[in-house]
């Protein structure tokens, strides 16, 4: 609901039973022009922000992922070569391409331009 409500442009939410001196912070912030959210709503977008990131890197299987094998795919993800990520994590060619196999293999990607395609989408899940 909160969501839908910020799409439709809504510029201050506080809760029903939130305190007087909140509603009247909430006033005068959207009166200045400010966006305003409770501190009680904020804490529980945040942990239901944090579930929902856990959540997603499980059902992808990022977690399943070496270390190693994440920043290569971060990597990926800023459309470096395997070459260039070679160089930048000191590590052979081959390693990369062996990281770059075992990376598809867990989560089960067919082909180069698939891994391209799920580094990009879900890069802020990396590292």
């Amino acid at each position: 609901m909160v969501n839908e409500a910020v799409n439709l442009g809504v510029k201050g939410y506080v809760l029903k039973d939130s305190a007087l001196t909140d509603i009247v912070i909430c006033i005068k912030s959207v009166a200045a022009g400010q966006h305003y959210t409770s501190s009680v709503l904020t804490s529980y977008l945040v942990k239901r922000s944090s579930r929902a990131a856990a959540l997603s890197e499980e059902k992808t299987g990022i977690k399943d992922l070496t270390p190693t094998e994440r920043r290569v795919l971060k990597l990926i993800a800023e459309y470096k070569t395997s070459k260039e990520i070679a160089d930048e994590l000191f590590i052979s060619y081959r390693t990369v391409e062996t990281h770059r196999a075992n990376i598809c293999q867990k989560l089960d990607l067919k082909g180069s331009h698939v891994l391209i395609k799920f580094a990009l989408a879900h890069k802020s899940e990396l590292l």
